[in-house]
């Protein structure tokens, strides 16, 4: 964790193992399609979304516990999504084949 807020993190939670667990839920949310609540050009200009969700929880704008998105609601739209490219490269493999 080499965020230059990382003071600030940890007096946000109660352990490192929290704040670690916190910020993947929140990288993981990100991936998974859920809009960021930093103004554009605060947005990591790199894929790094653990940073992107350090960064979003060292803001304020979102505290632990509150204001985070549903999980259970994201990880059913993940694999909703997911079953969905696996259909569709099942299916372009099925039209290839069929060529």
């Amino acid at each position: 964790m080499a965020e230059k807020d990382i003071d600030k993190l940890l007096s946000m939670t109660d352990s490192k193992y929290r704040l670690s667990v916190v910020t993947a839920k929140r990288a993981l949310q990100l991936r998974s399609g859920a809009p960021s609540v930093l103004p554009v050009e605060q947005r990591v200009r790199t894929r790094n979304l653990v940073t992107q969700a350090m960064r979003e929880l060292a803001t304020g704008k979102l505290t632990l516990g509150t204001n985070l998105l549903d999980e259970q609601r994201f990880h059913q739209d993940y694999v909703r999504q997911r079953q969905a490219q696996l259909q569709a490269q099942l299916n372009a493999e099925r039209e290839r084949e069929r060529d």
